[in-house]
């Protein structure tokens, strides 16, 4: 059985985005209800001062009853340019920001209205830059137990388990190697060696 149940992060962490990896054939649990105060609208990456977590605003709060596809994304501040004028800041002197640079722009400069929506697209820009042959699935009804597939939607409970090995980092220096942030630090830091690290962890 190499089938896995996942939920759909904000620009997934390297734990995640292994589980993701290692498992041939991969479903994105579309019919959960929203879980707040999770990796479902935030994301964490390097900055200078250390680890900078990045927030999506939610349209009409945080309600955790409601279904994820229907959570909304607010708009009441810039957030998209104050999200990308982090990762330009945190990663602009970086060894491969200007190879992927329009591409993780153009998300910022679209508006989606779903947050799930929004974070399928940023989804499928990764596979799409690291080069990945293969894509996911979305579940069409919500299974609290489902069978014949490994359920990796509560995943975070064990991430302090798993080892990181260190890579390169621009501001390892000041604030030492950070482990488990967004993809996109790896991808920013290692190019197209970032498969290469993902592969080996």
């Amino acid at each position: 059985m190499n089938t896995a149940l996942l939920y759909l992060p904000y620009l997934p962490n390297l734990f995640w985005f292994s589980n993701f990896l290692k498992h041939e054939t991969v479903f994105i649990e579309g019919e959960e209800r929203f879980v707040k105060s999770s990796f479902r609208n935030r994301c964490l990456i390097a900055g200078a001062q250390g680890v900078q977590i990045l927030s999506i605003p939610i349209a009409g709060g945080r309600d955790h009853a409601q279904a994820y596809r229907e959570v909304k994304i607010s708009y009441h501040y810039n957030w998209q340019k104050k999200h990308w004028q982090s990762i330009r800041s945190a990663y602009g002197s970086t060894p491969f920001f200007e190879h992927y640079e329009s591409r993780f722009e153009e998300l910022y400069e679209k508006k989606f209205e779903f947050l799930f929506e929004f974070n399928a697209a940023c989804l499928r820009v990764l596979i799409q830059l690291l080069k990945l042959q293969k894509g996911f699935g979305l579940t069409d009804e919500y299974q609290k137990q489902p069978t014949g597939i490994i359920d990796l939607r509560s995943i975070r409970s064990s991430e302090e388990q798993v080892h990181f090995p260190r890579y390169y980092q621009v501001f390892e220096e000041r604030n030492g190697f950070l482990p488990n942030l967004s993809i996109i630090d790896v991808i920013f830091n290692l190019g197209p060696q970032a498969m290469n690290y993902l592969e080996d962890k």
